[in-house]
């Protein structure tokens, strides 16, 4: 099976968007709603997404960046706009320093560049200690069956991690990220030992947006845990000539503010 590519709509300019882990694209409507009348949207399904398959021991990101690229040779004859969230921003930014001419330009969302010191210790770490780090660990603990997808939302509405989200983009995320199952329930589609392993094995920032050869445009959620604010300043460093700009909310910035998020986008995109 290869790389998944769901069409989204709109019109105006191509835009291909990555998502975050464990975030399928039907979780960022609201985003796409405040984009669709600028750019015509596809979004790339990630592996975890398309069933029937257990991670790699030692996962690369890599493997995703391959199937962007794979996913942008098939469906574009032009450069294409990339816009990728969390660690669908990462993605992005491996496919761009690969095949740069394939794309137009980056939108990163709260991409995940972790500090070396965390990258180097995962990497060389033993499977049972990896497991045992705080996000993995919560990641492979978390319910993956619910009676219902109401059953769902109410369990996610009490969790800190969504108290920015709206009722409405809590909806979607859940009707993304559960499907019902034989016999009642319902399921999650992206499974914890994907999402466990995508973060247990993050590549260096540095080194990869050092040099970066597209424009781009990185975005931060003014509270995010996740791309901190001494990352958020070296990234300035590597990166001069792009363009930095922090939005209302956390990491999950573009399901809080979707249309801040839309409208930095489009500004950047259009601004000639």
């Amino acid at each position: 099976m290869g790389p998944v590519v769901e069409k989204i709509g709109g019109k105006g300019a191509p835009l291909l968007f990555a998502h975050a882990n464990g975030y399928p694209p039907g979780s960022y409507r609201e985003l796409f709603m405040h984009l669709e009348d600028h750019f015509q949207i596809n979004a790339l399904e990630h592996r975890p997404l398309w069933g029937g398959r257990e991670p790699p021991r030692r996962l690369k990101w890599q493997l995703f960046a391959n199937d962007m690229l794979h996913a942008i040779e098939s469906h574009y004859s032009e450069p294409v706009w990339v816009m990728g969230h969390s660690m669908g921003g990462v993605i992005a930014a491996l496919a761009a320093r690969q095949r740069a001419e394939k794309i137009a330009g980056l939108i990163l969302l709260d991409p995940v560049f972790l500090p070396d010191r965390f990258v180097f210790a995962t990497r060389f770490m033993s499977e049972k200690k990896r497991q045992q780090m705080p996000m993995i660990r919560r990641a492979l603990s978390r319910p993956e069956h619910f009676e219902s997808h109401a059953a769902a939302f109410e369990f996610y509405r009490g969790k800190r991690a969504f108290k920015g989200l709206s009722d409405e983009a809590l909806s979607h995320y859940v009707s993304a990220s559960k499907a019902a199952i034989p016999g009642g329930g319902v399921q999650l589609r992206y499974s914890g030992a994907w999402e466990a392993a995508v973060y247990g094995s993050a590549p260096r920032a540095r080194s990869l947006m050092k040099r970066m050869p597209v424009p781009t445009l990185a975005l931060r959620g003014v509270d995010s845990d996740t791309l901190r604010s001494e990352i958020w300043t070296r990234w300035q460093h590597w990166q001069p000539q792009a363009s930095f700009l922090e939005v209302p909310g956390g990491h999950l910035f573009p399901l809080e503010s979707p249309e801040a998020t839309a409208r930095a986008t489009i500004s950047y995109v259009f601004a000639d």
